[in-house]
């Protein structure tokens, strides 16, 4: 197509995957985070100009300017990357999922249970206190079935939870413990 007949959106769409597609995926996110802050476009919108859904935005490009897509990360594939190893962090990792690979930032406490099954990880005994833990975190913002992950969340969950105590290996022996002096004193 002759550049003096190309579409305004289309060369903005070819100039941003340009500058984004060298940087990791979790680069990516931040950096149209940033630039939909600073053109004030409301967080989980999801609509482009005239109402289309942003899932959408293929269907307005020309067929010959695509570029193979790359194959979707899976669940398992995330949790493997980020290692969770708290139940807390596993739901903060569920919700940034469904956000960031199935496009739905929005959620019920319930909807979010269902992912340590597909994530092939044991559920936890009890749910509710652990979900309750995740906003105590601030990872999630809860709000009926319009809960969120937070900015906060985002950023832990893609760290690997960096400030966050790793629980201790199972497999690790315990060290006996040693009598105290006023023991050891008496037996003498």
């Amino acid at each position: 197509m002759p550049e003096s007949k190309r579409s305004p959106v289309l060369a903005a769409v070819d100039a941003i995957h340009a500058a984004l597609k060298g940087l990791a995926p979790a680069d990516r996110a931040k950096v149209l985070a940033a630039v939909a802050a600073l053109l004030d476009i409301p967080a989980g919108e999801g609509t482009l100009p005239g109402g289309q859904q942003s899932g959408s935005v293929r269907k307005m490009l020309p067929e010959a300017s695509l570029q193979p897509s790359s194959r979707p990360l899976s669940l398992i594939e995330l949790v493997q990357d980020k290692q969770p190893s708290t139940k807390p962090q596993f739901i903060a990792l569920f919700a940034y999922y469904r956000e960031k690979y199935e496009n739905q930032p929005r959620f019920a406490r319930g909807d979010l249970e269902g992912y340590f099954a597909r994530a092939r990880q044991t559920p936890p005994s009890n749910f509710d206190r652990d979900f309750a833990e995740t906003v105590r975190r601030g990872w999630i913002h809860e709000e009926g079935a319009d809960s969120y992950i937070t900015s906060r969340g985002i950023e832990a969950v893609e760290g690997g939870f960096p400030n966050e105590r790793r629980r201790p290996d199972k497999a690790k022996a315990r060290k006996p413990k040693q009598p105290s002096g006023k023991r050891r004193r008496a037996q003498h």
